[in-house]
């Protein structure tokens, strides 16, 4: 097993890519400390996990909240007193039903003539702002920030951010998503400068359109001008990021450093 006797945490693994990243590193023997916003979600990954004859805990805190952080930390390392693997994953999508609805006009007439105005950042809210870079970004630096107090001491470790495509290229009706990912590229590779110093791999995953429940926010017309896009023809897996992320995890990847891969099928080459 690639991950024997190493503990791992990765946030917002109650569902989604974080449940998938969550079993792969179990699969591979690691110790999984499972994060969700909520309870229920996260036991039922640890409890998947544990089923399959692994070791889980499951932690509940909101990633924005840098003292439900830290309690979170004090939690996991009073079971397992060490931390060789964060990944950085739990995040959110928030689309008003108005912004929305203008992309879903403008999928199903992209060449009308005036344009659809999908006024996404014209629109938003402060809270909405707020809300989603608190979770991606503030999140992703509390969490490290926890991490690399361990993991610089003890001179290892691996940290895996999820970032997006949408950091890379903009994703229209989204500004809100898309800063905060590239806000993630950013700190990916200002950390890995300094963290290797003290053994300490950082690098990020930005995946493109992935089939999961944070693309429920688009309709069916919006998901077909999307697969129009993307030259392999599909939607990722969420297997395909996991093996990804267990490939940064694990000591096959030890020249990777302050690297972004983006497994997009295409849509941005």
């Amino acid at each position: 097993m690639k991950l024997a006797e190493r503990v791992a945490l990765v946030t917002g693994a109650g569902s989604g890519l974080g449940r998938e990243i969550a079993l792969t590193l179990a699969r591979e023997g690691a110790a999984v400390a499972v994060n969700d916003l909520r309870r229920e979600a996260a036991e039922s990954t640890a409890r998947e996990i544990e089923t399959a004859g692994g070791k889980a805990l499951a932690l509940t805190a909101d990633v924005s909240d840098s003292v439900e952080v830290r309690a979170m930390f004090e939690e996991l390392l009073g079971r397992w007193q060490t931390l060789d693997i964060l990944v950085n994953n739990a995040g959110m999508v928030l689309v008003t039903d108005e912004v929305r609805a203008r992309m879903s006009e403008a999928a199903t007439a992209p060449l009308s003539n005036p344009p659809v105005a999908i006024k996404a950042a014209s629109s938003m809210t402060d809270s909405q702002w707020r809300r989603t870079l608190s979770v991606h970004l503030d999140g992703t630096f509390y969490c490290s920030r926890e991490a690399l107090g361990v993991m610089e001491a003890r001179g290892s470790g691996r940290i895996i951010n999820m970032a997006s495509i949408a950091g890379i290229t903009g994703l229209m009706g989204s500004p809100d998503y898309s800063a905060a990912k590239a806000g993630i590229i950013g700190f990916t590779k200002a950390v890995a400068r300094e963290a290797i110093r003290c053994g300490v791999y950082v690098n990020a995953i930005a995946p493109g359109f992935i089939d999961t429940p944070l693309l429920d926010v688009l309709d069916e017309p919006m998901k077909q001008l999307t697969l129009l896009q993307i030259p392999i023809g599909r939607l990722g897996t969420a297997a395909e990021i996991a093996a990804l992320a267990l490939y940064l995890a694990s000591d096959d990847s030890t020249y990777m450093v302050g690297q972004v891969i983006s497994p997009n099928g295409g849509y941005a080459i």
